[in-house]
């Protein structure tokens, strides 16, 4: 430790100004209660065992917070991590980490953001953050080439993303600060508000920005001065090189038309679920594939730092630049819709209207609003007015006096402005589906469609049932990024059997079932997607283990090799279990909601879902590979041969 003061002004080390590595060796920690800083200088084999992100997001919520705690309490960390490749010349690393105890699920909340904000903090000086406590009023924290200080923001507080990037650029003097905020959701603690940085990406899921608010930390602006260095440019170049020359063929999907391009696919597959998981048709979802799309509303590609492939979208519509009441007029500044909030904001809440989806985007963008848990919220609250619950219950608002409707395009948006502002209904959607279907009653918990309290993304798990196994495992609630897609493991060619290829598993995978293969295949998948989200590196680009070797070999110097990677993630992932473990959960907690295994009578996957049955059976297979018990607890041997030093307190 050293520097402890209420400002600090940290030197780059050598090493990294010399760029002759890639992390500062540097993480600053602030408590906002007594406005304090100091700042860590960990050894490098602390990198090397973690790798940065969720690795040492891990990590110091495991060793610097108690158990129990409440995730809105100021004894909550909020932590930002870049990782190994955040930063370096490599395509895909312009991302970085945030994470903390969840407030939506009360398990561990991690996420990953790309764009330009994550290089920046380490150009910043610093390769992660560590804040705790509550500041008196709003702060915002300015970072500048080792120079830190909080600041007044009183001025931004109530402003939406937008705003307050512009507001909070011209204080500083400088348009070329990248900010990472909340907006009115965050501030409202909305247990789903996610943190914005460069006003149109988003660390989503788990309610991280409500965490954010909890501190009255509005925004962290950051601004470095220097390069992110590699240890050994001969080595990086070949990956480098690899992928350059190889991008456009294997990534045509998202040059072409981004995630948006799979809309129809996944539909037309069964991927999607549609009227909160009770139809296999939706009429009308031509009109919000990337087709569509770009015909009516795409003016742009985005991208984020060091990548060439600009999968982004970029919509407007309308005379954004005045807005009045209830227009669909669109601002570009938001950026435009990705196919989970496509499918979260559209099939499942059976809206097939382009313009409302891609201004329902904009909101949430606006706000600060994870749009996989909004769409699953409001579906939810949708369906529960369907059968009837919502009708007559008094909901204390005047200016939202309105109950959601499944395909009514005014009625979504409504909903997500009632969301942010916490009114009326609103307040009620704002704890998310789970605490909503709790405090209904009845039925309600019946149409609720959710893994350990988060909504499911839109990858059917009645299509995907190792994703399904997934779900119930993830240590954040419902995630598709850290998991095993059965469809990309079900082609020859796809970079998924690539790398179970190279670790000896056999290629592609069977579709249906979790057949003894599948488990195997999802345990080295998960692992290595696990230090993809600690290096950080974005999962888009079809990497195999040999070019992470390279990457992170050439990076940092070392001599890592695939197995270790390998190990690397399966850390990760026990630690995440040691966390949820900690904090209360069980084996009864790895389980999906009913409605995820409802047989749809329609549509391509008609009859398909997995059992309960099918998926207990497979999660005590997962144990037994993974060396826990019958009740998902790791031994004692797994914990020494992955070298981790925590240990669950003794039970009572």
């Amino acid at each position: 430790m050293s520097n402890h003061s209420q400002s600090i002004q940290v030197e780059y080390s050598p090493a990294f100004r010399a760029g002759k590595r890639p992390y500062t060796g540097k993480i600053l920690q602030i408590n906002l209660t007594s406005g304090e800083m100091s700042v860590d200088e960990p050894p490098e084999t602390f990198y090397r065992s973690l790798i940065g992100g969720r690795g040492f997001i891990l990590h110091y919520l495991l060793e610097q917070t108690p158990p129990g705690l409440d995730a809105l309490s100021p004894e909550n960390l909020l932590i930002f991590a870049a990782g190994a490749l955040t930063g370096s010349v490599l395509p895909g690393s312009g991302r970085h980490a945030v994470g903390a105890k969840s407030p939506l699920t009360g398990a561990l909340a991690s996420s990953e953001a790309g764009g330009w904000w994550g290089s920046e903090l380490k150009r910043a000086g610093f390769d992660a953050l560590v804040i705790r406590g509550k500041a008196e009023n709003p702060v915002y924290l300015w970072i500048d080439a080792g120079k830190v200080e909080l600041r007044d923001a009183g001025h931004v507080w109530g402003k939406t993303t937008a705003e307050t990037q512009d507001l909070i650029c011209q204080e500083l003097g400088d348009p070329k600060i990248r900010i990472a905020q909340i907006g009115p959701a965050g501030e409202k603690l909305v247990r789903f508000a996610s943190i914005i940085n460069d006003t149109n990406r988003a660390a989503g899921r788990s309610g991280l920005g409500a965490v954010m608010g909890s501190k009255n930390l509005k925004a962290i602006a950051v601004r470095g001065k220097t390069t992110v260095g590699v240890a050994d440019k001969e080595l990086m170049s070949v990956v480098t090189k690899w992928i350059f020359g190889s991008y456009k063929d294997s990534m045509g999907w998202a040059i072409s038309r981004g995630t948006s391009g799979s809309v129809k696919f996944n539909h037309d597959s069964g991927g999607t679920a549609i009227h909160n998981y009770q139809d296999g048709i939706f009429a009308g979802i031509e009109n919000l594939d990337g087709d569509s799309l770009f015909q009516t509303l795409v003016k742009d590609r985005d991208t984020c730092e060091h990548c060439p492939v600009h999968c982004k979208l970029v919509v407007e519509h309308g005379d954004w630049h005045s807005q009045p009441s209830g227009d669909t007029s669109i601002n570009p500044r938001y950026g435009g819709p990705e196919y989970e909030t496509i499918g979260a904001l559209g099939p499942l809440c059976m809206i097939n209207d382009a313009v409302v989806v891609a201004k329902a985007h904009e909101l949430c963008s606006a706000y600060g609003l994870d749009t996989i848990s909004t769409g699953g919220t409001i579906a939810f609250a949708m369906e529960c007015a369907e059968k009837g619950l919502l009708s007559g219950l008094d909901w204390h608002s005047q200016s939202f006096d309105f109950i959601p409707q499944f395909g009514d395009g005014q009625s979504l948006l409504h909903a997500i402005e009632a969301i942010a502002a916490r009114e009326g209904i609103g307040d009620w959607m704002a704890e998310g589906s789970a605490r909503m279907a709790q405090r209904l009653g009845g039925s309600a918990p019946d149409y609720c469609v959710t893994a350990r309290g988060q909504e499911l993304p839109l990858h059917d798990p009645r299509l995907k049932h190792t994703m399904a196994m997934g779900y119930a495992l993830s240590a954040t609630g419902a995630d598709h990024m850290h998991n095993l897609n059965d469809t990309f493991a079900n082609f020859p060619g796809s970079d998924v059997c690539a790398r179970l290829k190279e670790m000896g598993i056999e290629a592609p995978l069977p579709l249906f079932g979790i057949a003894p293969v599948k488990i195997e295949a999802f345990i080295t998948e998960t692992a290595f997607k696990n230090f993809l989200d600690s290096a950080v590196i974005c999962h888009f680009y079809p990497y195999e283990y040999k070019h992470m070797v390279d990457a992170i070999n050439g990076a940092a110097g070392w001599d890592i090799t695939p197995d270790e990677i390998n190990q690397i993630g399966a850390r990760i992932i026990t630690m995440a279990r040691l966390y949820l473990l900690r904090e209360g959960f069980t084996s009864a907690d790895d389980q999906l909601t009913p409605r995820a295994y409802h047989k749809l009578a329609d549509g391509p996957i008609a009859g398909k879902a997995l059992a309960p049955a099918e998926l207990a059976d497979a999660l005590q297979r997962y144990y037994q590979c993974m060396d826990w018990d019958k009740n998902g607890v790791p031994s004692e041997q797994a914990l020494k041969s992955l070298k981790i030093n925590f240990r669950l307190p003794a039970a009572r």
